[in-house]
């Protein structure tokens, strides 16, 4: 009786450290409206950016060719018409906020990846 009791509580408690961790972590993702030319997280207003600029091709881009490596050649061919690209350069032009590119962009010097789910605490 004193070994279900004890092994009872034992899974309440896993139970609920469970729910928290659940709680804390939620999965969250990207949108971008092209209408208004508007990146959303989960609804919320993340950035703007100007119909034909640059910053406008390369999250379309980015949307187009989710979870791929993109190159620099890619970018350089498709998205800056010939221009000499820097990744870390081209992400820092968007002003995403940091928290967005460490959790959805997996960055080297010759490509990026755009994942477009996460999990963000």
């Amino acid at each position: 009786m004193i070994v279900m009791l004890i092994f009872f509580c034992v899974m309440t408690v896993v139970s609920y450290i469970y729910l928290l961790i659940s709680f804390d972590e939620k999965e969250q993702q990207l949108h971008f409206d092209d209408k208004t030319k508007t990146l959303f997280c989960d609804g919320k207003k993340v950035i703007s950016v100007r119909a034909g600029s640059g910053n406008y091709r390369f999250i379309k881009y980015i949307f187009q060719h989710t979870d791929r490596p993109i190159s620099v050649a890619d970018l350089e061919a498709n998205v800056f018409f010939g221009q000499n690209v820097n990744i870390v350069k081209v992400l820092s032009n968007t002003h995403l906020p940091k928290e967005i590119i460490n959790t959805f962009f997996s960055v080297s010097k010759d490509s990026l990846t755009f994942k477009n789910k996460a999990f963000l605490k």
